[in-house]
């Protein structure tokens, strides 16, 4: 007859009635993600409308940007090629072939994708699979935006601006050497890039010109929801606004970077950084919400107030 001690007994019931063990995590997919969180360099949080929750851990990834088209439709991407997809019940790791690391990712569809990264990489999905487009560059591209599939912008180092008319990819004179790191639009002769030293670029649909410089600070991204309200992030906290005649700075009470601003109307915006900060804004003033990790968080992508997802990666890991 086995005797089973009173330690073991403990040990038992702790494990049996353990948090760990709950529904929760197998509702998100998450019933085999190892639990070794001191080595896990990426994550994903959800926000349900009340309170944020991990629902994501990656190793050896290195997240930095994610976009969906619906609730069981969603992509992000990172280092090393690195593409995972939920499909409203898990993250699956898709494989890429490229060894590239991706910035940003946007689509107008899920049958017309694009993730662009490092060395020129622009990453194509036309539904059924990846194929690389060779443009025969090699810069840094850092992020991608379209106002439809035949309508699309990459912003990237020494401020190289590629638009895409639907046929081809042409590069535009952007009239800098900056490094450019956000962009979005609002139409077809209304889009902003934004990127360091206060860079601010306006393209009216037939050239880029540059804002009034209101600041020194790297700008990381942009946002709105018309010209008449377009949002700026950037380093230490700085949030800037332009209301279609002027550009003022919003108190964010933060001083920590904030790398990118997503919204789905204009009194519901995110914005997102360093040491886990996540903004909120409710059309009149910025509000910090807790966000349960200390992480870089990198991207946000949102399709109601009720269904919010950021990823981000370990700033001890971070590169």
């Amino acid at each position: 007859m086995r005797i089973i001690t009173f330690s073991t007994f403990i040990l038992l019931v702790t494990y049996l009635f353990s948090p760990a063990k709950g529904t929760f995590a197998n509702e998100w997919g998450l019933e085999e993600q190892p639990v070794e969180l001191d080595k896990c360099d990426s994550v994903i949080l959800h926000y349900d409308g009340k309170t944020w929750n991990h629902v994501y851990y990656g190793f050896n990834m290195w997240l930095n940007d994610i976009f969906g088209f619906d609730d069981n439709d969603i992509f992000a991407i990172g280092k090393n090629g690195t593409i995972l997809h939920y499909d409203g019940k898990s993250w699956t790791h898709k494989e890429s072939h490229i060894t590239y690391r991706l910035n940003s990712i946007w689509g107008s569809s899920n049958k017309n994708i694009y993730a662009v990264g490092d060395y020129g990489t622009i990453f194509y999905y036309n539904g059924k699979e990846w194929k690389m487009q060779a443009l025969g560059i090699f810069d840094s591209l850092s992020n991608i935006w379209g106002l439809s599939e035949k309508y699309i912008f990459i912003v990237g180092s020494l401020g190289k601006i590629l638009h895409f008319n639907g046929e081809r990819w042409r590069e535009q004179n952007s009239g800098t050497t900056n490094w450019l790191f956000g962009i979005w639009g609002n139409s077809k002769t209304d889009v902003y890039a934004v990127g360091v030293y206060g860079t601010i670029l306006h393209y009216n649909g037939k050239k880029w010109e540059k804002s009034v410089e209101i600041t020194n600070k790297r700008l990381m991204g942009v946002w709105g929801t018309d010209p008449k309200n377009v949002f700026v992030v950037g380093a230490d906290g700085l949030i800037l606004h332009y209301d279609g005649i002027q550009w003022t700075q919003q108190r964010s009470g933060s001083n920590n970077w904030l790398r990118s601003i997503w919204g789905i109307d204009k009194n519901n915006i995110y914005a997102v950084g360093d040491y886990g900060t996540i903004l909120y804004y409710n059309g009149k003033n910025w509000t910090k919400q807790k966000s349960v990790t200390n992480y870089l968080l990198l991207g946000i992508w949102s399709n109601r107030k009720d269904n919010v997802y950021v990823v981000g990666h370990n700033p001890e890991r971070h590169y």
